[in-house]
């Protein structure tokens, strides 16, 4: 519990590459890998893929936009990674804001894209991008760096996790960036839809309790790992190790989602118990939320949670991305928030709400009490 400082967010800034991915791209690609799967079955077993391993990669632009929402989405170009991702928006943060390197006394790096499998890990790349020393004259200057990784829910934790560092350290650097192109099967429709690349920076200082943005009861944080299937990449990670070609050829080691059970789960659990819970934490009610930002994993999906919200209470705006840059995972929020400047008022309250794999859902509420500057480019 705090005893001493709260937390304000000084700034956000997001960063998009400008490499523009259409849903006719999309569906071109998918349909690409299907021949290419089929030729290789037909002369291996003699036999190609039959019409339900067909129906897998069949999609067009209407059908993703009816089903999804998504119009297009941003790939990084050849050779750049989650890393940059982060460093541009990074920079940008700091350019606009004035705060020098020497005062960011911890960075928690939000990804589940790493930059590389086991090391070096994101924080201590951006640490050394940014000029954050690491070094106080003949000592070692500390700084925390952490990188954290909880699916869809990653930045929301790792917001949480910011505030329980206002007591140690002046300014904390939240990363949110996740280059989700490279974690695409191209033999599964359901999220070669929906995924797309972006970086965020979220500078997070302290402030004295009576200007706290937040308080401990305006987080909350759950896990379901009973249904971590519904979501999962079947090979890769330690328990069953990349090993065969055919797994590589075929994505074994890509994101698989059941999207009708994700629907099906998450839409009455976000619409109901969920968001009850993070309520009666926080002693709010629905009225009283101004502005509300869904993780943006399906504009369809959201759609129908502040639908249901709505017939509850809820009279406030949504704020999204507009279904321009698809699902950017731990980008996602801060990504919404950069593009929505004009809503972020002094005196609103916002709900900020992530969910995602595993189950998982982290969210925060809070009420703007500075001035809320963020930029975009995008």
């Amino acid at each position: 519990m705090h005893t001493d400082y709260g937390m304000r967010i000084t700034g956000i800034a997001a960063y998009a590459s400008p490499r523009v991915v259409t849903n006719d791209e999309i569906a071109e690609r998918l349909r690409l890998a299907m021949v290419q799967l089929d030729g290789r079955l037909t002369r291996e077993r003699g036999q190609g893929l039959g019409a339900d391993e067909r129906r897998k990669f069949m999609t067009n632009p209407r059908w993703i936009q009816k089903s999804i929402g998504f119009t297009e989405r941003r790939f990084c170009q050849p050779g750049m990674g989650t890393i940059d991702l982060a460093v541009e928006a990074s920079r940008l943060l700091m350019n606009r804001t004035g705060v020098p390197p020497t005062s960011i006394g911890a960075i928690l790096f939000g990804t589940v894209t790493s930059s590389y499998l086991y090391s070096p890990p994101d924080a201590a790349l951006l640490q050394e991008a940014l000029g954050i020393p690491a070094w106080d004259g003949a000592l070692p200057r500390e700084t925390f760096g952490a990188d954290v990784a909880l699916a869809c829910s990653t930045w929301g934790a790792a917001l949480r996790i910011a505030y329980r560092f206002m007591d140690e350290v002046e300014h904390v650097l939240v990363i949110g960036a996740d280059a989700m192109s490279t974690a695409i099967s191209w033999h599964d429709r359901a999220f070669a839809c929906v995924l797309g690349n972006a970086g965020t920076a979220t500078l997070c200082s302290r402030v004295p309790p009576e200007q706290d943005w937040f308080g401990s009861e305006r987080f909350f944080s759950w896990l379901d790992g009973s249904r971590a299937d519904v979501i999962s990449t079947p090979v890769g990670g330690s328990k069953r190790p990349l090993e065969t070609h055919e797994e590589l050829d075929t994505y074994q080691h890509r994101l698989r989602m059941d999207g009708a059970r994700v629907r099906e789960d998450m839409v009455p659990f976000i619409s109901g118990p969920g968001i009850d819970a993070v309520l009666t934490k926080a002693r709010l009610n629905l009225a009283d939320i101004d502005h509300l930002v869904l993780h943006e994993a399906n504009v369809v999906l959201n759609r129908g949670i502040v639908g249901n919200w709505q017939q509850r209470g809820f009279r406030g705006a949504a704020l999204d991305a507009g279904g321009r840059f698809g699902n950017t995972t731990s980008a996602s929020i801060p990504l919404a928030l950069a593009l929505n400047p004009d809503a972020l008022r002094i005196g609103k309250t916002i709900a900020l709400v992530a969910f995602g794999g595993g189950y998982s859902m982290n969210t925060a509420i809070a009420t703007i009490k500075h001035p809320f500057p963020v930029w975009a480019n995008v």
